[in-house]
């Protein structure tokens, strides 16, 4: 490929850790990511942060450090057959793979890695802007390590702004033009040289910050903000207005993500999330219309299907609010963790083998709809273990119903127990 077509960002991108920008913590004299590397210890890690802040291009680096043989893919393009097929081919060679964007593969996909980082024939990183607790199974981040990368600090990005300049043989005469640059680019290094890439010509010519400001407005570039800091402050300000039941404000904060580039289905998966966070069985609906939304984009693409979850906000936003079952997850989990030693009681045990059966599972189980009102005064918890609340539903929405079958069944079993 001809030279003057290859991106800038591509064109200057670091190769080795004295090149590379920012994140001390990690790479610096005493970050734990150096020392991996000075010491050839090549391990599967997941890189998380805003994009632009050198996450694929530490990769890169660590990758070129190892001598092995190296595969790159993308989550969106990932496939578990070709996967297997490079691994045979690869014989006993381990191979390290960069996945760019890991949280765009799917369980059975993230899953399809698990074998062969277990028995060592591969090492992944992988790059996210998204939360891997959220994204990726709890299977594979049990195997790997996860490094948190800090957005760019003005520094930083003033010294990958100045080593393009010297590339490009570009003398800047305002110091000005780089608060103006950084401005522009949200702490976004790949956009920062985009941006460079676009105005280097002009650049060349201005003497004075106010002069770029200017070239700046009239060329109208207002667009360098798709996912930097943004992409996290307009999430939070969307998912906040959506539980706060504020529809117009909810409206605002979509539309300046997909005005801002906002992937359309992150902001979908972030209101199944809100659908059964904050809503619950407050509207149980919530969570089908969230799913649909999803799939309708999916069918439908830009621009027609961002209608389609503009709708799920709007509905969303006007719902009943309810963490109940939020609540009774996170109540629930704790409690299980405490009492996991526990057995299953053996009458709720299902007798698949004749083995099972001489065991007693299923003995004495009492089959509900079989009885009058299909239900049975009945234990249901391991012994040993308390009964506990998890569920408490409020006085809104649907579970206002909920709250009207628990006393429901409370009253049954109270009856039942009183004929005994």
């Amino acid at each position: 490929m001809d030279s003057k077509y290859i991106p800038f960002a591509q064109k200057f991108r670091p190769e080795n850790l004295e090149s590379f920008v920012g994140q001390k913590h990690l790479v610096g004299e005493n970050g734990i990511i150096r020392k991996f590397i000075d010491s050839n210890i090549f391990i599967s890690m997941i890189f998380v942060g805003p994009p632009g802040v050198g996450k694929t291009t530490l990769a890169n680096i660590i990758i070129k450090r190892s001598k092995l043989p190296k595969l790159y893919i993308n989550g969106i393009n990932f496939s578990t057959t070709n996967l297997k097929k490079i691994i045979d081919e690869s014989k006993s060679s381990t191979l390290i793979i960069l996945i760019d964007e890991i949280h765009r593969m799917n369980r059975i996909q993230q899953d399809a890695l698990l074998p062969y980082i277990e028995d060592g024939n591969i090492i992944i990183i992988g790059t996210t802007t998204e939360n891997p607790s959220y994204e990726l199974t709890p299977a594979l981040l049990s195997r790997v390590t996860v490094f948190r990368f800090n957005r760019l600090e003005e520094d930083d990005l003033k010294n990958i702004a100045t080593n393009v300049f010297k590339e490009l043989n570009i003398e800047v005469k305002d110091e000005n033009i780089y608060k103006t640059l950084i401005s522009l680019s949200n702490h976004d290094a790949r956009q920062l040289i985009n941006i460079i890439q676009n105005f280097s010509e002009e650049i060349k010519n201005i003497s004075d910050s106010t002069e770029f400001e200017k070239l700046i407005i009239s060329k109208k570039l207002i667009q360098y903000d798709k996912k930097g800091d943004n992409h996290y402050h307009l999430i939070s300000a969307f998912h906040k207005s959506v539980r706060g039941s504020d529809v117009n404000a909810s409206i605002y904060y979509f539309a300046r993500m997909i005005v801002g580039g906002e992937d359309p289905l992150y902001i979908g998966r972030r209101m199944i999330r809100i659908a059964s966070e904050d809503i619950g069985n407050a509207d149980p609906q919530a969570i089908v219309i969230a799913n649909s939304a999803y799939e309708a984009y999916e069918k439908l693409g830009s621009p027609e299907g961002e209608l389609a979850l503009l709708q799920c906000a709007i509905y969303l936003a006007l719902s009943p609010k309810s963490v109940s079952v939020y609540k009774a997850y996170s109540t629930s989990i704790e409690y299980a963790k405490k009492t996991s030693h526990k057995d299953v009681p053996f009458k709720l045990r299902n007798p698949v083998t004749d083995f099972d059966r001489k065991e007693g599972y299923g003995k004495d189980y009492k089959y509900p709809p079989e009885f009058e009102n299909s239900f049975v005064l009945e234990n249901y918890f391991p012994e040993g273990v308390e009964e506990k609340n998890f569920y408490s539903p409020v006085e809104r929405g649907f579970e206002r119903e909920m709250i009207k079958r628990i006393e429901y069944y409370k009253n049954l079993k109270r009856r039942l127990k009183n004929e005994k």
